[in-house]
């Protein structure tokens, strides 16, 4: 204990050179636990998040990747839109197997966000409340309960605007009308971190906006304004920053007018000439379709059967998310090893600050040579402080880590569907800061050996 605080003191009486050394440990810890705690929190997020997602359906010509993480982690933007034939063939099993029926098939339609969080709105049925299973068991809410728009909705209102739309396009004079927004439509749930970020709650109105606030064409849609009638429950997962409305809202919103239907531009037609075309209730357009197989090999049998599709595709997140880790767990292992290069980089400067030190400290060393202190004694000291420095160093890196993850998680969630978990302690850290601490006592071994061979005559004749 006499020997700590003797290399304790040592470090204080150096004061301005143990603070550039050690700020330069704390630097290197903080960005190797920094990267270790967001590659292992990014695998827990995406690996727990596609539990009730056992396949998505989306449009043919969007990759697979791209479908699942703007379908399931809200991240990007949807790739584009295909018909509604294809959830209706999956709730009627037209065209599938026996080892392809589902259990649901939930459709979606997105595109806009809420506030300067740009939390994104999904528009779905009431089924997603009800059918729906996250973890296996049904969503829970914190307050309220679900909106009603369902499956026999959907399908009532696609037929009546595919009625309106084809007698425009035809140029009657008296086109039926379109569907009107009902009120009873105006609803909407929302999930625990938007209910927490926006301060809101059951009886609160959300204000949809086309596109994400700062970027061009960014414009609010008072005219869909629902009413929050249910609160979810958090559950960790990009579910707790969707906010759900009817799908009929959805297509009634101004500006949508023109992507409502997804249609088929024959050969030797130009986009113009498809706009005059007539449409079905199918071909309505959808961003994604959450479905739930009934086999176990539903999914993989699934993406086998719409090989043949030209309208739609499968993706399987079970084997789409594993490979999409193993590719930032290759980016995390290069950033892991440029952060131990800048470790190593610190070990070197703790060697170069204390080897410098021992010309003027050889009186001193010489002095307690004479005093009785063994060689060894010398060495464990001047091993100690580099020991010291590096141990306080990698503590305060790992402090610093998570006050950053604190701070920066709401950046991060937004950017990449990433809860930073700030008060989540690994077993590693420990390691970190046990491994960091042997290192910089590694460092200090040359400098302690100089240190140690100190002659106590010749340093002590010197002084006078």
């Amino acid at each position: 204990m006499r020997l700590v605080s003797i290399s304790l003191r040592n470090l204080r009486i150096r004061l301005v050179a143990t603070v550039l050394t050690t700020a330069s440990i704390v630097v290197a810890t903080a960005l190797y636990a920094g990267i270790l705690t967001m590659a292992e929190q990014t695998k827990a997020r995406y690996e727990g998040s596609i539990g009730g997602y056992q396949a998505v359906v989306g449009p043919k010509d969007a990759s697979q990747l791209e479908l699942v993480l703007n379908t399931i982690f809200n991240v990007g933007e949807a790739p584009a839109l295909f018909p509604l034939q294809a959830c209706l063939d999956l709730r009627e099993g037209k065209g599938f197997s026996r080892r392809g029926q589902v259990r649901y098939a939930i459709p979606q339609a997105r595109g806009d966000s809420v506030s300067r969080f740009n939390f994104p709105v999904v528009a779905t049925l009431d089924e997603m409340f009800s059918v729906y299973e996250w973890q296996k068991a049904p969503l829970r809410f914190d307050q309220g309960q679900g909106f009603q728009f369902g499956w026999q909705d959907l399908k009532a209102f696609a037929e009546a605007l595919a009625a309106h739309e084809n007698a425009l396009r035809a140029g009657d004079a008296n086109p039926p009308p379109r569907p009107a927004l009902q009120p009873a439509w105006k609803q909407c749930v929302i999930g625990s971190r938007v209910a927490r970020t926006l301060s809101l709650s059951v009886g609160s109105e959300v204000v949809p906006v086309h596109g994400k606030m700062g970027e061009f064409g960014y414009h609010e849609h008072p005219e869909a304004t629902c009413k929050v009638v249910g609160v979810l429950a958090p559950t960790n997962s990009p579910l707790d920053t969707t906010i759900f409305l009817p799908l009929g809202v959805h297509y009634l919103i101004d500006g949508h007018e023109g992507g409502v239907f997804v249609v088929e531009i024959p050969p030797g037609k130009t986009p113009d000439d498809a706009k005059k075309l007539p449409v079905s209730p199918g071909r309505l357009g959808l961003t994604a379709v959450i479905v739930d197989p009934k086999d176990h090999f539903g999914a993989r049998i699934l993406r086998t059967d719409f090989g043949s599709r030209p309208d739609a595709q499968v993706a399987w997140p079970q084997d789409v998310v594993p490979r999409f880790l193993r590719q930032i767990g290759n980016v995390a292992d290069a950033l892991a090893v440029i952060a131990w290069l800048v470790l190593l980089v610190a070990a070197v400067s703790i060697t170069v600050a204390i080897y410098n030190t021992m010309n003027e400290r050889r009186r001193e060393i010489a002095i307690m040579r004479s005093l009785g202190a063994r060689r060894v004694q010398i060495l464990a000291i001047i091993v100690g402080e580099a020991a010291l420095l590096s141990f306080f160093g990698a503590l305060l890196g790992v402090v610093v880590c998570h006050a950053a993850a604190l701070v920066l998680r709401g950046l991060v969630e937004d950017q990449t569907g990433v809860y930073l978990d700030w008060t989540a302690v690994q077993a590693w850290e420990l390691w970190l800061v046990a491994g960091v601490t042997a290192l910089g006592g590694l460092a200090g071994l040359l400098p302690a050996v100089k240190g140690s061979m100190t002659q106590v005559a010749d340093n002590l004749a010197n002084s006078y």
